[in-house]
């Protein structure tokens, strides 16, 4: 006999919940957490959160134990996931985007902006300094005699899944294709 509780539906939700309180708690009140570091540990703690409430779930006796319960744990956390690769595509939308920026400084600008003032606020070549600087910051590559190379491969691991998901849910690998 099948057995369900009407709280796996919400599970996900719940989950991304404790992800964001996470991540803005962490990143304005824990001192040196950068944005990056605090979306990390919210997806975390809602990783952790799915996992909570479904122990509560069977703990409970909402429902019982069966083949059925693992495909829905492992529905649950496909779907935090994808909400989450949503949420951190929004903050990272604001934080990074140059788009956004623009605009942003356009807004703040009474008397507007002129193409070259723009141009020399976004330099490619200052563009392209400050992101290689920040990743051999970061370690995620390394410069030996004036050639980069993959340091730390973390962020080449969450690109590659980034990759994939856009793969998956978009049909392509970016907007350029």
């Amino acid at each position: 006999m099948y057995s369900f509780s009407y709280l796996q539906i919400f599970v996900s939700l719940i989950a991304l919940v404790i992800d964001i309180f996470v991540q803005i708690f962490s990143f304005r009140f824990i001192l040196r957490l950068g944005l990056l570091k605090s979306v990390y540990l919210g997806f975390v703690a809602g990783f952790f959160g799915i996992f909570l409430i479904e122990f509560y779930i069977v703990s409970t006796r909402l429902i019982l134990i069966n083949n059925n319960f693992i495909f829905i744990l492992i529905a649950n956390l496909v779907i935090y996931i994808s909400l989450e690769y949503c949420y951190f595509n929004f903050v990272n939308l604001g934080e990074t985007a140059r788009r956004i920026r623009i605009l942003w400084e356009l807004c703040d600008s009474k008397e507007g902006l002129s193409v070259a003032e723009i141009l020399e606020r976004y330099n490619a070549k200052d563009i392209i300094e400050k992101r290689l600087s920040r990743l051999i910051n970061h370690g995620q590559i390394i410069c030996k005699d004036g050639r980069y190379y993959i340091g730390n491969s973390t962020m080449l691991l969450i690109a590659r899944i980034i990759v994939r998901m856009k793969l998956i849910l978009l049909g392509k690998k970016s907007e350029f294709e």
